[in-house]
């Protein structure tokens, strides 16, 4: 890479930028978008398939994504899309309508899809082998603020009118503001005479991009039903919006150790332990929401250690992959997640509708029980190598 030091600190603090913008969307536009549906008497699992439609258009833009990164300078690219964003969301709250929204939201999901991936790949371009893991848990950290600015809106301006939806946008332009200054980067040929089909990079790394699929499942139906979850629990809405904040907080601060530790062991060990720990903390969550003290420990520490499972996710992707190829395994990866927000919210809706909204943790956990012996069996071969 020929930048200079200075020109690259630019542009990680436009691509880190960036990841705040895109998380921001997600942790603004799911509780919010979910509580007024909610309050207009839609069902969950509508509420459900609301969300999947802003997950679905991932699925679209994802195959065209890597050939826009390779051809037009990342920055320049996301410098657009994040304008756009705060225009869109305007537009959502002057026309609150489930039917209207599905179309808007699939826009919405699109463009934040190409603000991600985007991204995504520069920072593991940038980013050295023996720093990625610090330089990619900054990354995450400050992403994790994007979730947990979200609800913590939400608390100051309330679900109700346009103020949530002018307050959005106004947080997306200056979120997005390091992105005007950082340099054109453009990523570097892989050296393959083709950067692959999704598919062909998803099957290069399987194990390592299902871990975005079962991370967004649980990531996303947790910001999509946690705030009726925790109604039903018998706490406030503004207690399950703090609550949700805690989340994002945790995620933010202990991820920052947490990659420390994985530039030094096995990183996919340290994903199998973090999926562990999360399955037991689905398992405590109804008894810690019992008390406030508790649950609010309880949400900082749970957040913190599923948003590591995403964290591990982009470092391991790093690890196997460079230059435009890079972009085609980011395209993959978020093309994952965006399957498991469709797959995630959907199945946790239509679990809360036939077994009880407090079922949305059981949900979950069967996720992560399905997943946990690929992680596992790789760790294991990995070990013994």
């Amino acid at each position: 890479m020929n930048s200079s030091s200075a020109q690259r600190r630019r542009s990680l603090v436009g691509v880190i930028a960036a990841m705040a913008v895109v998380n921001l969307v997600y942790g603004i536009s799911f509780p919010l978008l979910a509580l007024v549906l909610d309050g207009q008497g839609v069902s969950k699992t509508l509420i459900g398939m609301s969300t999947m439609s802003q997950a679905a258009a991932i699925l679209v833009i994802a195959p065209f994504a890597a050939r826009l990164i390779r051809h037009f300078a990342p920055a320049r690219l996301m410098q657009s899309v994040s304008v756009t964003l705060a225009v869109l969301f305007i537009l959502a709250g002057l026309f609150p309508n489930v039917w209207f929204w599905f179309p808007l939201r699939f826009v919405i999901g699109a463009l934040n899809a190409m603000l991600w991936i985007a991204s995504e790949a520069l920072i593991n371009e940038l980013a050295e082998e023996r720093w990625r893991g610090r330089v990619v848990g900054l990354y995450s950290s400050v992403g994790a603020a994007g979730f947990a600015l979200g609800p913590l809106l939400l608390i100051g301006t309330g679900s109700e009118g346009m103020l949530p939806f002018y307050s959005t946008s106004i947080l997306i332009l200056s979120a997005s503001a390091p992105l005007f200054v950082a340099r054109d980067y453009r990523l570097a040929p892989s050296g393959e005479e083709k950067e692959g089909s999704l598919l062909g990079v998803f099957l290069l790394a399987p194990t390592i991009m299902l871990a975005n699929v079962v991370y967004a499942a649980t990531a996303e139906s947790m910001f999509t039903f946690f705030p009726l979850y925790g109604l039903h629990m018998g706490i406030s809405e503004n207690f399950a919006l703090w609550l949700m904040t805690m989340l994002g907080v945790g995620s933010m601060v202990l991820i920052l150790p947490m990659s420390w530790l994985a530039d030094h062991v096995n990183r996919m060990g340290l994903l199998v332990v973090c999926i562990v720990l999360t399955m037991l903390g689905l398992l405590i969550m109804p008894h810690a929401l019992l008390y406030p003290l508790g649950a609010q420990l309880f949400a900082f520490i749970f957040g913190g250690v599923e948003g590591m499972i995403y964290a591990l996710g982009v470092m391991l992707i790093g690890e196997r992959f460079r230059g435009s190829r890079l972009a085609a395994a980011s395209a993959a990866f978020t093309a994952c997640w965006a399957a498991g927000t469709v797959i995630g919210p959907l199945l946790v809706g239509v679990g809360m509708d036939q077994l009880g909204v407090d079922q949305m943790t059981v949900v979950i956990f069967a996720f992560f029980l399905v997943y946990l012996p690929l992680p596992a069996s790789a760790w294991i071969k990995s070990a013994r190598k």
